[in-house]
């Protein structure tokens, strides 16, 4: 609540503040560089407090931050929030982190609050965060630190500092909120309350600045909701908290029963084909390491690399990882990739496959699509200096860049297919025996599944090899104490070799032309299995199982 006015010239100054409550005024104040700063022509330190978004403080040497101090010429003022607005272009530049220095002789500083930026793609977008604060001063010093992606370079529109007059409204923000994701889904839904009030004002309307409204459906990852709320008093006060999803459902993948085929005659290995289809309510890629996944497209597994390339070299190790820098097809491809970007927080410039190496002003993608979608910015491209390779930036723009300096992530193209960890490919030779096949599907979490069938091969017997094969008959089977050896075949028999399950002989019977069927005496045998191998005069051969009681 205001106190009364006591004087006239009081009740101007309260009524001022009640319509002015900003600290910093560019008119009356001047603002000086710390740290190391070095800044271009135009983009001074003084544009970060002239509340112009059209102007902005650029540091080109923003490694240990992009600072400033105001001098308020002796009139000590208590800050309680601050909007921080972005500038116009290249968000990769935003800084993601502040603190606030106050002091009252310009020298002896002490640090009042630090906080986080999220980082964002809008531009020229205000956000104000609010701090505890009781204690006046005549100095304050900002300093911004880390960089929204791959730059070595801040800047910031503007900045401003508010007090509170009278009392501030209360805001109640939730703590951070976890979910899994809807079944099926991609996403989660979660409701959450934001309230607020004031001693003059009663309940107030909370005003959702940044990330998603109550009962949204929220992306896999990690959103940042930011809410505030102005009294009529013009206090504004902030707070923030995340909502997480979180996918934890398993990718389904589909393999076959397993396959059974006999080779060609003569032949040792049988051509096999089969499918195996895997699927995910986001997204099934496989791991690449030094690779971020981002999610498939049309059969097509999309990657950022995690480390840094010039464009040219970009294509080279492309190439090594078996595939092409990434080709962007249409509208939505484009937007697919730049939420799976920023999903997982990265901003800044990305190689993309289409340069006009080959023939100036002719762009071709790498992995020799024929796509004509472009998505070119405004003048672009120049050309300014033989540029010939394009950056897609945070925007969705491109922009045409040169292509043995500059350092970017880039787009990895590849095409799709389930993890084969165990057997052959569809369409292999595939030797006689059982071939154990095992597949493994993942999805963009990380979650996998596995499944596993085996191919088959028998070898196709010859017709003497099958009357052979079809022609021996063992009876009784089990037997006991006798068993008959008949060849009802048009072979004769030369000789039947008794084998026990450890390949060791045991018996060895042989046979004459006029006497092709043998009876032995199997008394002495130990049960178990056993096998008969049947040699014909013609050379070929039979193998039957025997079991012995």
């Amino acid at each position: 609540m205001k106190k009364n006015i006591l004087t006239s010239a009081f009740l101007l100054f309260s009524l001022s503040l009640a319509f002015a409550q900003a600290i910093f005024d560019s008119t009356i104040h001047t603002a000086t560089v710390f740290g190391s700063v070095n800044s271009p022509g135009g983009e001074g330190v003084q544009n970060v407090i002239d509340q112009n978004s059209a102007t902005k403080y650029l540091d080109f040497n923003a490694l240990d931050g992009i600072g400033f101090e105001v001098d308020l010429l002796g009139v000590a003022q208590t800050a309680s929030s601050i909007e921080i607005v972005t500038a116009n272009d290249a968000p990769e530049r935003d800084p993601t982190a502040y603190e606030i220095f106050g002091s009252n002789n310009g020298t002896d500083y002490t640090s009042i609050t630090t906080g986080t930026i999220p980082c964002v793609t809008d531009r020229f977008f205000s956000r104000t965060f609010s701090f505890n604060n009781t204690t006046a001063y005549s100095f304050y010093r900002i300093n911004f630190t880390g960089f929204c992606g791959s730059s070595t370079i801040n800047q910031i529109a503007d900045v401003q500092l508010y007090g509170i007059i009278g009392t501030a409204p209360n805001l109640n923000c939730p703590g951070d909120i976890t979910i899994n994701n809807d079944s099926g889904q991609c996403n989660g839904s979660t409701t959450f309350s934001v309230t607020a009030d004031d001693d003059e004002d009663g309940a107030l309307t909370p005003t959702l600045t940044n990330g998603l409204a109550s009962g949204s459906d929220f992306p896999l990852g990690v959103t940042t909701n930011i809410y505030s709320i102005t009294d009529t008093d013009g206090n504004t006060v902030s707070c923030t908290f995340t909502v997480t999803v979180v996918d934890n459902e398993d990718p389904v993948i589909d393999c076959p029963a397993n396959i059974m085929v006999d080779t060609n005659v003569g032949e040792t290995t049988a051509v096999v084909n089969y499918t195996v289809n895997g699927s995910d309510n986001c997204s099934t890629i496989n791991p690449l390491a030094s690779f971020t996944p981002l999610g498939t497209i049309a059969d097509r597994a999309y990657y950022l690399s995690d480390n840094f390339f010039t464009p040219q070299n970009a294509y080279t190790d492309a190439l090594a990882q078996n595939g092409f820098v990434g080709t962007i097809r249409n509208a939505s491809d484009g937007t697919f990739i730049l939420n799976a970007i920023a999903m997982i927080g990265s901003t800044g410039d990305v190689v993309i496959g289409y340069s006009d190496t080959n023939t100036e002003g002719s762009f071709v993608w790498q992995s020799g699509d024929l796509s004509t979608y472009t998505n070119w910015n405004p003048g672009e491209p120049n050309n300014a200096g033989n540029e010939d390779y394009t950056v897609m930036q945070s925007s969705g723009g491109w922009n045409d860049v040169f292509g043995t300096t500059g350092s970017y992530r880039y787009i990895l193209e590849i095409d799709y297919q389930p993890e084969q960890t165990e057997g052959l490919a569809s369409g292999s030779d595939f030797p006689i025996g059982t071939t154990t096949n095992t597949f493994i599907v993942t999805d963009i979490a990380g979650n996998a599944v596995t499944c596993s069938f085996d191919v088959i091969v028998s070898e196709a017997l010859g017709v003497d090899e099958f009357d052979l094969n079809n022609g021996i008959v063992l009876s009784p089977n089990p037997a006991e104490n006798i068993l008959t050896i008949k060849n009802t075949s048009n072979l004769n028999i030369e000789i039947a070799t008794i084998y026990d399950i450890k390949g060791r002989v045991v018996n060895t019977i042989y046979f004459n032309q006029s006497s092709q069927n043998k009876t032995i005496n199997t008394s002495k045998f130990q049960s178990g299995m056993y096998l008969i191998k049947v040699d014909a005069l013609n050379g070929n051969s039979a193998i039957k199982k025997l079991v012995i009681k």
